[in-house]
């Protein structure tokens, strides 16, 4: 293990996931603008913005063992320009077919960029930086989306295309600036796949990924569900203008950041990974009451999504904090993250799909029902996590 961390290459790989991540906020906050220019139903939207992770629902685990055998940092660089690839592609849709298959395209970026990256952090983190690292690269998702809520509403001014180029044109920098600051740690040793197989299955048989896959898929939907819709809602339910929208949605997504970065403070002095998960789970089910209640002032609203936003951010940031420590080769933890990494893809894909065709058949107000399932699923998944595993 490592004594020295090296800060550069910590900033330069946690910089690529927040890249990574924008183009998710990006689709949020170009919602309102889509359905006008393209046409779009909130459900045929929530397709677009779940595409992104269509990949990953389904391929997580398979990347993961083929990442597991080459050298992750060319891995990431290559991520970044299929993100670039997708985002030229999707600005010169005009319909929503282009633009769905476009965003599949970003996604495989995305996709093999969340799994290599923290396997490449892990190669250049001291361990006794470890759980802060690892907390402030979860935090990855909910920078890159704040920073689409406050700077995209003025790149639509230019239209939601331009919004796309300038991602992908961010990407290539980015990808470049990778190549030049090397060097980077060597790459994992070559193993055979029956090797990589066999050890794909002695976590399975332990329980844990599965459990840790189950309580992220949950979590995952409610936080895709709400940062993905919360701009629209408060725009078509609440009646603010997008820019005015794009600042408080952006805020609450900063509490999120803000969430994970204090979980690994919390994990280094001791705080149990099933303790914070269950703290998750019931803000998840009593804040729902507070974002989706009938006739609720904006005030109420904002402030209900920033604190479930923020105490949620509890969970991912102690899942991925713990993985290091929860596996005992670099090969393991990568097998183990390509197994969160595909439940969080799933929550991805679904969150923005249940929410849409639950408010089309419910009202916004019904959603509060669809969190409070959320919240007494996770109670039972952290319940039997604390059985298997006391001291976790």
């Amino acid at each position: 293990m490592r004594t020295t961390t090296d800060w550069r290459q910590v900033s330069l790989i946690i910089a690529a996931g927040v890249i990574a991540a924008a183009q998710i906020g990006k689709a949020a906050i170009a919602t309102p603008t889509l359905r006008d220019d393209l046409g779009l139903s909130l459900f045929a939207v929530s397709w677009v913005i779940g595409a992104y992770a269509a990949l990953g629902a389904f391929g997580g685990l398979a990347i993961a063992l083929l990442l597991s055998r080459l050298p992750v940092h060319r891995a990431i660089v290559a991520a970044l320009l299929l993100i670039a690839a997708g985002s030229v592609l999707g600005a010169m849709a005009q319909d929503a077919s282009l633009l769905i298959i476009s965003r599949v395209v970003e996604g495989i970026g995305f996709l093999g960029l969340v799994i290599a990256a923290p396997t490449l952090l892990r190669g250049v983190v001291a361990g006794r930086h470890q759980d802060v690292v690892f907390a402030c690269w979860s935090a990855y998702i909910p920078i890159g989306a704040a920073i689409m809520m406050f700077v995209g509403p003025w790149l639509l001014k230019f239209g939601w295309q331009t919004l796309w180029l300038v991602n992908a044109a961010v990407a290539v920098a980015h990808a470049a600036l990778m190549l030049v600051l090397r060097p980077r740690p060597a790459a994992l040793p070559s193993v055979s796949t029956t090797a990589a197989l066999t050890d794909l299955v002695d976590l399975m048989k332990s329980g844990t990924p599965l459990l840790l896959a189950g309580i992220f898929c949950l979590y995952a939907i409610q936080y895709y569900a709400l940062s993905t819709f919360l701009p629209i809602l408060l725009v078509e339910r609440i009646g603010l203008d997008l820019n005015t929208a794009g600042t408080v949605a952006g805020f609450a997504v900063l509490a999120n950041a803000a969430g994970n970065v204090v979980a690994g403070f919390f994990l280094k002095f001791g705080a149990s990974l099933s303790a914070m998960a269950g703290a998750v789970f019931i803000a998840i089910g009593v804040f729902g009451f507070g974002i989706f209640g009938p006739g609720l002032p904006v005030t109420i609203v904002a402030a209900s999504a920033a604190l479930s936003l923020g105490i949620t951010a509890l969970l991912p940031a102690s899942v991925i904090a713990s993985a290091p420590r929860l596996t005992d080769t670099p090969r393991k933890l990568a097998m183990t993250l390509g197994t969160i990494q595909q439940a969080s893809s799933v929550g991805q894909f679904a969150g923005p799909v249940i929410l849409a065709a639950w408010v089309e058949h419910a009202g916004w107000q019904g959603a509060r029902y669809m969190f409070l399932t959320i919240a007494i699923l996770g109670l039972l998944i952290v319940t039997q996590i604390r059985r298997l595993r006391p001291g976790t």
